[in-house]
């Protein structure tokens, strides 16, 4: 950072006013989009959020239960042991929200507006139904009477996000208050 004192610093900044204004509507909102962006998509890679891995999907799990019973997986098979294997099928291998389409990932994308960003994730079904909050934030999903979908958060408010773009605004405008 720049070491000026009060009364250098406000010189500064009304010399600079114009560059700053133009910086915070119109520069900071792109850049930051795309540094939020890059997160959340790290995030939706990793398959968890901040580090914290989502929970398993039940396509991959040998078993099911169902009330007070245990289900095999159809996608799993038995082999000569009795040991049940994985069928080697996309849905067993795939990350967790991937989908066989990859939209849901790919839908997040920034907003930059007015000195504003917004990042958002529009991913829809073939029906219309924007399902991204539903993996988000694990909402009620149309597959049943009652049934909440596991929370896979991947968009969301965070700490190191915060910290990278706090590191972005100072960098510029030490910039711009150094000229």
């Amino acid at each position: 950072m720049l070491d000026l004192t009060p009364e250098q610093f406000t010189k500064k900044v009304a010399e600079n006013s114009i560059k700053i204004k133009k910086l915070i509507e119109k520069e900071l909102p792109i850049t930051i989009g795309k540094e939020a962006v890059e997160h959340f998509k790290l995030n939706f890679q990793n398959q968890g959020w901040e580090r914290q891995g989502w929970p398993e999907v039940k396509r991959r799990q040998a078993t099911w239960d169902r009330g007070d019973k245990s289900v095999n997986n159809p996608m799993f098979s038995r082999n000569r042991h009795g040991e049940l294997l994985k069928k080697q099928k996309a849905g067993t291998r795939r990350p967790i929200l991937t989908g066989e389409t990859g939209d849901l990932g790919r839908s997040i994308h920034p907003n930059p507006q007015n000195g504003v960003v917004t990042i958002t994730a529009d991913a829809k079904s073939e029906k219309g139904f924007g399902y991204a909050a539903v993996h988000n934030d694990g909402l009620k999903a149309g597959r049943g009477k009652g049934f909440i979908m596991p929370k896979r958060q991947f968009i969301g408010e965070s700490e190191t996000l915060n910290k990278k773009i706090t590191d972005i605004i100072e960098d510029k405008i030490t910039i711009i208050l150094s000229k």
